[in-house]
């Protein structure tokens, strides 16, 4: 059996309720007369924590993946404006020595998150700029361009393929458009939080 069980706390030590922790079993590729065999990467569970970010997995070991590796963040439902992606930890060489495993894992707050906060305050925890920056993070560009309506403030998400538009404080619409990669100096936290034309 695999039994892997541990928490997954904050930098100040308080449990997480509802992480994601996702266990992994892998084949490793091998190449024989020049051809490649093998080679798998398959999801084995995935369970969530509970209210004082307790976690427990156990299932049957699959002797046909000789590795193990657990994944503490879901994609889809992780919150990487607060936190920082926790690395991968692979587990195979503690499974052969340990009957029940104990992992436990400290979310680290994204450098950016304080900003995030601050403005997240400044404009309102309910307004329409405090969802965008919960649910986004800072714009990785700011600034003033002219729509129909006259001049207008531009959050830029050039990673995530979005910008919004703002005229005079208010939802003024958003544009899509395919995600591109951001220059090191335009998604660096002093360059977005010193925004374009403020």
């Amino acid at each position: 059996m695999i039994d892997v069980r541990g928490t997954i706390r904050d930098s100040a030590g308080q449990g997480l309720a509802g992480q994601s922790v996702r266990l992994f079993k892998t084949r490793r590729q091998f190449k024989l007369s020049g051809v490649e065999h093998g080679g798998q990467v398959a999801e084995a569970t995935r369970t969530t924590t509970d209210a004082a970010g307790f976690y427990e997995i156990t299932i049957p070991r699959d002797r046909s993946f000789g590795e193990y590796y657990l994944r503490f963040y879901d994609p889809n439902g992780f919150d990487s404006v607060q936190y920082l992606l926790p690395p991968d930890r692979d587990i195979t060489r503690d499974l052969r020595h340990e009957q029940v495993l104990r992992v436990d894992v400290t979310l680290e707050r994204a450098p950016t998150w304080g900003e995030v906060t601050r403005r997240v305050q400044a404009v309102g925890e309910d307004s329409p700029k405090a969802r965008i920056l919960l649910t986004l993070g800072l714009p990785e560009r700011e600034g003033m361009g002219s729509g129909p309506d006259g001049p207008r403030e531009e959050w830029w998400y050039h990673s995530r393929g979005v910008v919004y538009f703002f005229h005079d404080g208010n939802p003024a619409g958003s544009r899509r458009f395919d995600p591109v990669s951001v220059p090191p100096e335009l998604s660096s936290p002093s360059a977005a939080s010193a925004g374009g034309g403020r």
